[in-house]
């Protein structure tokens, strides 16, 4: 199955943008499991392994908060985005689509 080619400059940018923004939610959550397997089924010695579950800790709370920020942007901006989000030098509005 293909996709259509988009018909404007702004068709292509969102394409791109979706599958670049769902390629790192992909990235992250694969990441976060396999952080989480190899905190299980590390073996780490007892010296190492708090040092090792603060270092991994941290990272997977990057990567949670990177996928939250994948949601967001993708509801915000993305190609099936249900807000409309602008920013100008008067501030700041957000619109809610009701449909």
């Amino acid at each position: 199955m293909r996709l259509p080619p988009p018909d404007n400059f702004a068709e292509g940018q969102r394409y791109i943008f979706g599958i670049l923004a769902s390629a790192a939610g992909m990235f992250c959550g694969v990441a976060s499991v396999s952080m989480v397997a190899l905190l299980m089924w590390g073996g780490w010695s007892p010296a190492e392994e708090h040092g090792i579950v603060t270092i991994f800790g941290w990272c997977l709370g990057g990567f949670i908060a990177a996928m939250i920020i994948v949601i967001v942007g993708l509801l915000a901006g993305g190609p099936a985005g249900r807000f409309k989000v602008v920013a100008s030098k008067d501030g700041a509005t957000i619109e809610a689509d009701g449909q």
